[in-house]
């Protein structure tokens, strides 16, 4: 299907950004003048309140102009990227946007070198709202070198990049045959293969994408020791404890917060995930072999959703939050936010994406199944937790941090699940519900702790000067996948490598936040649906605070407390109650 093809309707509304393009000129040479005037700034703005709140007053009204400006160009390439005039317009604007960092360079180096200066400021309550500007700069204070020396870790850090280097290896595999008839196979389909119900051919498609894995396995290794060693290396120059307390410090949280998450879920509730292992042999009849993993241990049942019915369920999976959030999806939906259905050229995937002074959009391609419904009520999540930090909060603290950006959208997936669990008319489709709520709990809450523990320790071993090997690697990785599933699932030829097909290896430290994320989106989750008055007014003070407070007190605020164990005996608990009632679906005579 062609765009042009589409009705309006199903499309979202770019002219709620700019009307005409000379709208948008106006306000490209608006910021274009602003970036010359910033440098009259330079080593004068923190000198009095009225030169800092003058300062500020232009890098707002150019910072919220220059976002816009992105946002009208980015939509429109994502949806028609063939389009020579956006493509302009997004040149354009990419230029503009270095521009304007460049010209901005001055403002956190000066602010970080004057905490005396912005303490003072701070005096005055027209500086008051800038504090957590202040304070996400300042904190780092004390992990800063000299300027010569920052030059020289600098370009040092820019040439190494190992991560290029990963992405640059690409690897071709065998077709899978199946019937004689020849199926193309890469990193995508394989999972697709994995769900198929003839165990031959999960085998076939496992063995041979990990047996080049394993071909390549001496360059992969290399690759990973030397991403390992240049976080060591970050961590050691920037005089933190260790890699851990390096990666964490971004978040605003210390190594006790990952700490915690290893062990409730590598430990403390780990028996519930082999339970679940041990269950899935038994439904599938068979002592479970690696390929199996992906393999459903319960029917989707066949149903298709208009849009109409899709709105109807996320009304009422989110009644309980009230008139207001009800108000924002109806927004949403009546005033075009959302791009809906699948065309040529069009980006694949989903996301929600806005700026404080354009709507929360969202990209999407509905095709009328459960997955459909489950991707639109993820994104307006994302939507509605935009829409209310930026109508509660000013410019400079509304846009909330990746820590906690995640909670918004798998607590509405959580409420759906709820809902249809709870609606489900027959015992196949309450399994299959309850199968892929669990399978998305492992996913987050299991086996990212699994990764983080690995990364974790591949980092420690780096910093006392162990060697890191292709065989240290790979056999570390695969003592902790046996102990990971509770010696059920043996290993095989091609499973120790499998770690090497994993990219978030090489952004240190950031598979965590996902269990943090579905934790407290689970927990949350369960206390809405309860209808519980007083977390759904905290959750909602959550969404409207933006980055006004650091990602733990966000997460307080909403009643959840990422440091408590008690939050995580909930969330666990909640998983074993969920496998209790799938189990007694699943094996009843």
């Amino acid at each position: 299907m062609k765009r042009e093809q589409i009705d309006e309707k199903f499309k979202w509304d770019i002219s709620s950004i700019y009307k005409t393009i000379e709208d948008y000129e106006k306000d490209f040479n608006i910021v274009k003048d602003n970036i010359s005037k910033f440098e009259q700034y330079k080593g004068n703005f923190l000198d009095s309140v009225d030169r800092f709140l003058e300062f500020m007053e232009l890098y707002e009204i150019t910072s919220r102009k220059i976002q816009k400006l992105s946002m009208y160009s980015h939509l429109q390439i994502d949806v028609d990227p063939k389009n020579e005039e956006i493509q302009n317009l997004e040149s354009r604007i990419q230029g503009l946007s270095a521009m304007y960092s460049e010209a901005l360079v001055f403002m956190d180096l000066e602010i970080g070198q004057n905490e005396a200066k912005c303490n003072k400021l701070l005096e005055d309550e027209r500086c008051k709202k800038y504090s957590r500007m202040f304070y996400s700069i300042l904190r780092y204070n004390p992990h800063k070198l000299s300027d010569e020396t920052e030059e020289v870790i600098n370009k040092a850090m820019n040439a190494m990049n190992s991560y290029e280097t990963y992405n640059a290896i690409k690897l071709e595999y065998e077709p899978v045959v199946i019937d004689g008839k020849e199926y193309f196979l890469n990193d995508e389909t394989l999972r697709e293969f994995l769900k198929n119900p003839d165990e031959s051919i999960r085998k076939q498609a496992y063995e041979k994408v990990y047996k080049e894995y394993k071909k390549y396995a001496p360059i992969y290794a290399k690759t990973l020791e030397g991403s390992v060693k240049e976080d060591v290396f970050y961590s050691k120059v920037r005089k933190f404890d260790s890699p851990v307390d390096a990666f964490v410090f971004s978040d605003e949280v210390t190594s006790d917060l990952f700490y915690k998450i290893l062990k409730m879920a590598n430990e403390t509730y780990h028996d519930y995930f082999v339970e679940y292992i041990d269950l899935s042999s038994k439904i599938l009849g068979k002592k479970m072999e690696r390929y199996d993993l992906y393999l459903p241990l319960a029917k989707e049942p066949e149903s298709k959703y208009t849009l109409d019915d899709a709105f109807n369920l996320i009304y009422e999976a989110t009644k309980n939050m009230g008139e207001d959030y009800k108000e924002i999806l109806d927004k949403a939906r009546n005033e075009r936010w959302i791009d809906y259905l699948p065309h040529e050229f069009k980006r694949h995937g989903a996301y929600s994406s806005g700026c404080y002074d354009t709507n929360p959009f969202i990209l999407t391609s509905f095709t009328n199944d459960l997955e459909s419904v489950f991707t639109l009520i993820h994104e307006l999540g994302h939507s509605c937790h935009t829409y209310y930090s930026k109508t509660n909060q000013e410019f400079i603290n509304h846009d909330y941090r990746i820590f906690v950006a995640e909670v918004a959208s798998t607590t509405n997936e959580n409420l759906l699940l709820n809902l249809l669990i709870s609606k489900a008319k027959t015992k196949e489709e309450k399994a299959y519900l309850l199968y892929r709520k669990l399978y998305d709990f492992i996913g987050t809450c299991y086996r990212q702790p699994l990764f983080a523990q690995f990364e974790d320790s591949l980092h420690k071993m780096s910093a006392a000067n162990e060697g890191l090997s292709m065989q240290t690697i790979t056999d570390l990785y695969e003592d902790l996948n046996t102990k990971y599933y509770g010696g059920l699932i043996p290993a095989n030829e091609y499973s120790k490598y499998s770690c090497f097909g994993i990219p978030h290896f090489y952004s240190a430290y950031y598979v965590y936040k996902y269990t943090i994320g579905n934790i407290v989106a689970s927990v949350i989750a369960k206390r809405i649906f309860e209808g519980n008055k007083e977390h759904i007014e905290n959750y909602k003070k959550f969404l409207k605070s933006g980055s006004s407070m650091s990602p733990v007190e966000l997460l307080r605020l909403a009643g959840v407390d990422p440091l408590d164990d008690n939050l995580y005996k909930e969330a666990f608990e909640g998983f074993k109650k969920d496998l209790d009632e799938f189990k007694a679906l699943m094996l009843e005579e």
